[in-house]
C-alpha cells in the first residue's frame, strides 16, 4: 500500500458527519468563547492606542449625535426636524440618526446619562464586535458548521481590516449593521430551514434597517432574493411565503428609513443617478491577494492616497487553506447561500466606486468576510478525507506564496510585513495539516484544536498588525469633555454659525477651549447651525462654500454680512445668525473688523466672536417682509409655523428663514421662488388682512411612510403569532398534494 493510499485509509475511518443530519446542541462555551475573545482582543488595541475607538466621523457624528437624542429622549421627544441647524436639521431625510431604532435610542439615553462620551462610545463599540462574534457563530452553525468551528468564525469575522480599521474606528453605523446582518441572516435561516419563530429575524431585521445604514440593507436584499430565487427554483411552498414575509417586513421598514432620504435627495448634493470609477475606496482584482493577509494594505485609494495605510481588504488568514478541505456536493449546496450573497458583495467591492448616491463600495468588506469565514467553518467542520493531503498541503503553500507576490508587487515597500505575513499562514496551515491528516490528536478533538489554531493564529496576527497599524488612517480629534463644552460661546446670543476652515489646528486640544466641531456642537447649550450632515441642500452650502461638517471657506463671512439684492436684508439676518464664529487661521491677514451693527465679543488665540448688537429673530420664524406686507406669527415650533396677515403691499411676499424642504405645505398662500435659491418664500397676494397662513413641514412621503410602519408593526406582532397556523396548513396542502398524485 502506497503512502497516499494509507493516508487516505486513515482519514476514511474518521468519522464524517452527515451534511443534512441536524447539528448536536452545542455546549455554551463555545459561543461564550467566542464573545470573550473578541471583547479581549478588541480591548487589548486599546493597550496600544486609548483612542482607537474614537477616531473622525464618531467623533464628529456619532458621539454629538447620540448626546443629543439621549437629550431629546429624556425630554419626551423624538429627533424629527431642526430648522436651526439648517441643511443637518432634516433627520428623517438624513437616516443615520436612528429616529425608529430602539436600540440607538437606548444608547442615546445611556450616553446622555453617562456624560463620558469616550467611555461610552468605546464600551458599546467593542459590545457591539461582541455582538457581531455572536451572531456569526450562529450563522455559521445555521450551515452545518460544528461548534468549535463556528465559534472561530465568530473570533475571526470581527477582526476584518474594514471592520476594524474603518468602521470599528469611526463609521459606526457601518459597524453596527454588520454586527447585525449575521443575527438577521440567521433568523431568516432558521425560519426557512428550520419552520422556527420569526421573531428573532424581525427584530435583527428591523433594528439593521432603521440604523439608516444603506449597505446593511443592500446585503440583507441578497440574503431575502437568494432565499426567495432558491424557494421558487426548489417550488418550497414554505420558504417562497417565509421568504416574502420577511421581505415585505423589510421592504415596509424600508420605506419608512429611506423614503424621506430619496424624495429629499433632488435639492441635495446626493442628488445624482451618475456612475464613476475614480478609484477612491474601491478595490481592483489585484488587492484580493491581499485578503488573506493581515499586514498587507492593497492598493486602495483614499484620502491618504493611492494607497491607503491600513489592510483594508484583509478577510481571513486561512483562505489558503480551503485546499486542505474536499467538501462534498451535499455541503456545497448546503453553502450556496452564502456563496451566492458572498459573491454579490464581492463584485460590488471591485465595482466603480460611485454608483449613484452609493460611494466607496470597499465599505462592504465587513459582509464578504462574514460569508468567507462562515464557508471556511461548514467547510472545515466535515473535513473530508483527500486522496492526496501532501498534494493539497503543497497547493495550499503555493497560494500563499502566490498572493504574497502579488501583495508584494503591488507594493514593494511592505515586503518585510508581508514576509512575516506569509510566514505566520504558512505555519498555520502546517498545523492545520497535521491535525487533520497526520493523526497528530486523536479524532474528533483534533477538529477542536484546529479551529482553536484557526482562530488563534488570527488573534495573535493582531500583535505585528498592531505594531504596523497602530490606529486608522482617519484623523483623531482631542478628546472633548461634552459637560465642560456646554459653556462654550456662554452668554453669546443664538443662532451661532462658524465661519472659516474648522479643520485648522483640530489637533490642537487647546482649540477646543473657544471653539467644537461638527456635532460636537450638540455639547454646548448654544445652538449652533454648522453640524455635520450627510445630505447637504445643495444651494445653501454653495451659498456658504460649506461641507458636510460645516466649515467654509473664507467668503462665507463676507457673504453672511453682505445685503441680499433681492430682499435688501443681511443674509446672516435671513439665517437668523446672531453670533459669528469666526476661525483666525482662514484669514492670514487679520479677521475684517465687524461691520456696522455687529461687535466683537471675544477675541481668542483661535477664534473671534462678532455678536450683532440689536439681535433679530432666530431661525424658523419670518425673516422678511416686503413693502407693505406685515404677519405676526401666532405659533412657532420647529415643524409649525402659523402666521395672520395684518396687510399686503404690492410685493406681498415674505421671506422665511427656513430650507426650502421638500416636504412643506402651506394654506393660505403659496409658495414662491425660493429667496437665495434655497430660503422658503411666501405669496400673500391671493390671502386677505386677517387671513391666518398655515406652514407645516412633513418628511416627503410622510404617510407613505406611516403607513409602511404601521403595516411593519402588525407583520411584527402577527407573523410569530401566526407562524405555527400558516406551517400547518402548507404542510396540509402538501399533503393533500402528495395524496392527489398517489
Amino acid at each position: 500500500m502506497t503512502v497516499a493510499a494509507a493516508e487516505l485509509d486513515a482519514a476514511d475511518r474518521r468519522p464524517q458527519p452527515s451534511v443534512d443530519a441536524p447539528r448536536k446542541r452545542a455546549r455554551p462555551w463555545w459561543p461564550l468563547a467566542a464573545v470573550l475573545v473578541t471583547i479581549f482582543v478588541a480591548s487589548a488595541r486599546l493597550l496600544v492606542t486609548p483612542e482607537f475607538y474614537f477616531a473622525d466621523d464618531t467623533q464628529t457624528g456619532t458621539a454629538g449625535q447620540w448626546w443629543r437624542i439621549g437629550e431629546l429622549l429624556l425630554s419626551g421627544q423624538l429627533p424629527f426636524f431642526d430648522p436651526h441647524t439648517w441643511t443637518a436639521g432634516n433627520y428623517l431625510a438624513e437616516g443615520q440618526w436612528g429616529v425608529f431604532n430602539p436600540l440607538i435610542w437606548v444608547i442615546g439615553i445611556v450616553t446622555r446619562l453617562a456624560g463620558d462620551v469616550f467611555v461610552t462610545v468605546t464600551v458599546v463599540k467593542i459590545a457591539m464586535l461582541g455582538v457581531m462574534a455572536l451572531g456569526v457563530y450562529l450563522l455559521a452553525r445555521s450551515f452545518s458548521a460544528d461548534a468549535p468551528w463556528a465559534a472561530a468564525a465568530g473570533v475571526l469575522a470581527p477582526l476584518g481590516g474594514f471592520t476594524v480599521y474603518m468602521d470599528a474606528a469611526s463609521w459606526t453605523t457601518g459597524l453596527f449593521a454588520s454586527a447585525v446582518l449575521p443575527w438577521a441572516w440567521w433568523g431568516l435561516r432558521r425560519v426557512v430551514e428550520e419552520k422556527r419563530n420569526p421573531f428573532p429575524l424581525l427584530i435583527a431585521a428591523g433594528i439593521l434597517i432603521t440604523f439608516g445604514y444603506v449597505f446593511g440593507v443592500i446585503v440583507l436584499v441578497f440574503v431575502l432574493g437568494e432565499s426567495l430565487i432558491r424557494a421558487i427554483l426548489q417550488r418550497d411552498r414554505w420558504r417562497i411565503a417565509s421568504t416574502l414575509v420577511a421581505g415585505i417586513y423589510s421592504a415596509l421598514l424600508t420605506v419608512t428609513v429611506y423614503l424621506p432620504s430619496v424624495l429629499t435627495a433632488p435639492v441635495t448634493v446626493r442628488g445624482t443617478t451618475s456612475i464613476a470609477n475614480g478609484g477612491f475606496l474601491n478595490a481592483d482584482l489585484a488587492d484580493l491577494a491581499a485578503t488573506s493577509s493581515a499586514l498587507a494594505t492593497g492598493s486602495i485609494g483614499s484620502w491618504a492616497g493611492g494607497v491607503t495605510e491600513s489592510p483594508l481588504m484583509y478577510a481571513l488568514w486561512a483562505v489558503p487553506a480551503f485546499a486542505l478541505f474536499r467538501p462534498s456536493r451535499a455541503l456545497m449546496a448546503r453553502l450556496i447561500p452564502a456563496l451566492v450573497v458572498g459573491g454579490l458583495v464581492l463584485l460590488l467591492v471591485t465595482g466603480p466606486d460611485q454608483i449613484g448616491p452609493i460611494r466607496w463600495p470597499v465599505r462592504f468588506m465587513p459582509y464578504v468576510v462574514i460569508a468567507v469565514v462562515v464557508v471556511f467553518a461548514a467547510i472545515a467542520s466535515e473535513a473530508r478525507p483527500l486522496r492526496s493531503p501532501r498534494r493539497a498541503l503543497v497547493t495550499a503553500l503555493a497560494i500563499i506564496a502566490g498572493s504574497g507576490w502579488f501583495s508584494a508587487v503591488s507594493t514593494t515597500w511592505e515586503w518585510r510585513q508581508i514576509a512575516l505575513s506569509m510566514l505566520c499562514q504558512a505555519v498555520g496551515v502546517v498545523v492545520l495539516w497535521g491535525l487533520f491528516y497526520r493523526g497528530v490528536i486523536a479524532w474528533p478533538r483534533a477538529q477542536a484544536a484546529a479551529a482553536v489554531v484557526a482562530a488563534g493564529v488570527g488573534v495573535l496576527l493582531v500583535v505585528p498588525q498592531m505594531a504596523l497599524f497602530p490606529s486608522t488612517i482617519l484623523p483623531k480629534l482631542p478628546v472633548v469633555d461634552a459637560a465642560e463644552s456646554a459653556s462654550i460661546l456662554d452668554g453669546m446670543p443664538d443662532d451661532v454659525i462658524v465661519v472659516g476652515d474648522i479643520y485648522a489646528s483640530w489637533e490642537d486640544a487647546a482649540s477646543y477651549e473657544e471653539r467644537l466641531v461638527a456635532n460636537q456642537w450638540y455639547f454646548s447649550d448654544s445652538t449652533v447651525s454648522s453640524t455635520y450632515t450627510v445630505l447637504p441642500f445643495r444651494d445653501y452650502v454653495r451659498d456658504l462654500c460649506a461641507d458636510l461638517r460645516g466649515s467654509t471657506c473664507s467668503d462665507a463671512l463676507g457673504t453672511l454680512l453682505s445685503t441680499d439684492t433681492a430682499t435688501g436684508q443681511e443674509v446672516s439676518a435671513l439665517l437668523g445668525v446672531n453670533t459669528i464664529v469666526v476661525i483666525k487661521a482662514s484669514f492670514p491677514d487679520g479677521v475684517p473688523e465687524p461691520p456696522a451693527g455687529w461687535s466683537m465679543a471675544d477675541d481668542g488665540v483661535y477664534t473671534r466672536v462678532l455678536t450683532r448688537d440689536a439681535p433679530v429673530a432666530t431661525a424658523g420664524g419670518v425673516a422678511w417682509e416686503s413693502a407693505g406686507t406685515t404677519v405676526e406669527v401666532l405659533e412657532q415650533s420647529d415643524s409649525r409655523l402659523e402666521l395672520r396677515v395684518g396687510s399686503i403691499g404690492d410685493d406681498s411676499q415674505i421671506v422665511l428663514s427656513r430650507l426650502a424642504w421638500p416636504g412643506y405645505t402651506v394654506s393660505g398662500a403659496t409658495f414662491a421662488a425660493e429667496t437665495r435659491g434655497y430660503l422658503a418664500t411666501l405669496d400673500l397676494s391671493e390671502a386677505q388682512t386677517g387671513d391666518v397662513i398655515v406652514v407645516q413641514f412633513q418628511p416627503p412621503g410622510w404617510w407613505v411612510e406611516m403607513v409602511s410602519l404601521l403595516l411593519a408593526l402588525i407583520v411584527l406582532a402577527g407573523w410569530p403569532v401566526a407562524n405555527r397556523r400558516l406551517r400547518t396548513w402548507l404542510d396540509r396542502r402538501s399533503t393533500a398534494s402528495i395524496a392527489a398524485t398517489a
